[in-house]
């Protein structure tokens, strides 16, 4: 995952101006109306996507239907924070709908269906009021596309600090896909195309939940997970221990805004296809068995989305990377995307 130069700073990209979430005016500013106020409001914002209470807002605890035993829920958390998954460039409504979408890509992941989300806010007094209902205004619109209710959350106060914090909960289909299932000569696939997607594709893309819940059905896939840190970084994630994969460069999907990017950055697109990361894709392995003709042609049959073959997971000697190219002329570094790594 990239993350956004603050203003001012030097960098690639800069943020803009036109969507900060900080008033102008005082009666414009959260501590203007207090708590209870902005708890009211958020209620009428989120409109029909918040139930009543017990099951929405109004209690200590949302309070949600038990599922038959055979059901498995699947349970994720994940925040946007500013300066870090959005700036200034974007409009209230892409960053909540960003936030919802970013945990269901991890429900897809598994082959379930998200269903009901929590979500606590870290506000500063001066964020404006006018930034905040279009941002529950547009998160109750991706609600209900996503045919998911949101059952409550938090509000507390921060200095500067701007964090959304959502913890989406899903019922698995058929089965729950895991990860680390991967096994010597297993095929590695990915949907759609990869890279560059600061330009755009980081906020404005659609989890693969179809996709991952027809997974879900095919006794062939062996692992499988989405990709929002970069295959350099992601991939070797779906493995068992002392297995890696030999990728196919010219078979990694390059996404156009990979192109543009690398324009910009000087570096080459298939490293920002590898590195860059929030994709968003599913990546997963077939079993060797696989009938890989059978199953792309049923993919095919379904699904607009594309579906690449990208490489094979081989024996990994002691000293060897987990992750290599097939080509000796493909010279990439395999990083992604890894909270608190120095780049010092």
């Amino acid at each position: 995952m990239f993350q956004f130069a603050k203003p001012g700073t030097n960098g690639l990209f800069y943020a803009y101006r036109s969507m900060n979430p900080f008033a102008v005016e005082k009666s414009d500013r959260i501590d203007s109306i207090g708590e209870s106020e902005l708890i009211e409001r958020i209620r009428s914002w989120l409109g029909h996507v918040s139930p009543d209470s017990p099951r929405g807002i109004g209690d200590d605890c949302s309070v949600l239907p038990i599922l038959p035993f055979e059901n498995q829920l699947l349970v994720t958390a994940d925040p946007v924070i500013y300066h870090k998954h959005f700036d200034d460039s974007l409009k209230p409504e892409q960053v909540a709908s960003k936030l919802l979408k970013r945990n269901a890509s991890d429900i897809a992941a598994m082959g379930g269906y998200p269903r009901s989300a929590t979500l606590s806010l870290a506000l500063p007094s001066r964020l404006s009021i006018s930034w905040l209902q279009r941002f529950y205004k547009g998160l109750a619109l991706e609600a209900k596309h996503l045919d998911t209710e949101i059952s409550g959350g938090d509000i507390s106060s921060t200095d500067d600090f701007i964090g959304a914090f959502l913890t989406l909960i899903g019922v698995a289909n058929k089965r729950v896909l895991e990860r680390r299932k991967a096994t010597l000569n297993s095929k590695i696939y990915v949907t759609g195309d990869l890279g560059g997607s600061i330009l755009g594709k980081h906020h404005n893309f659609e989890p693969r939940l179809a996709e991952g819940q027809w997974l879900s059905t095919q006794s062939t896939v062996l692992a499988c997970m989405d990709l929002s840190d970069g295959i350099g970084k992601d991939c070797p994630a779906l493995l068992e221990p002392g297995l890696g994969v030999l990728l196919q460069a010219d078979d990694i999907p390059i996404s156009a805004a990979a192109l543009r990017l690398s324009e910009q950055s000087r570096r080459p697109a298939l490293e920002h296809a590898i590195n860059d990361g929030e994709d968003y894709e599913l990546l997963f392995a077939l079993a060797p068995s696989t009938d890989h003709e059978a199953l792309q042609t049923a993919w095919r049959q379904v699904f607009e989305t594309p579906l690449s073959l990208i490489g094979v997971v081989v024996e990994k000697k002691p000293g060897d990377p987990t992750l290599s190219f097939s080509e000796t002329d493909a010279f990439i570094g395999f990083t992604g995307y890894e909270h608190f790594r120095s780049t010092q």
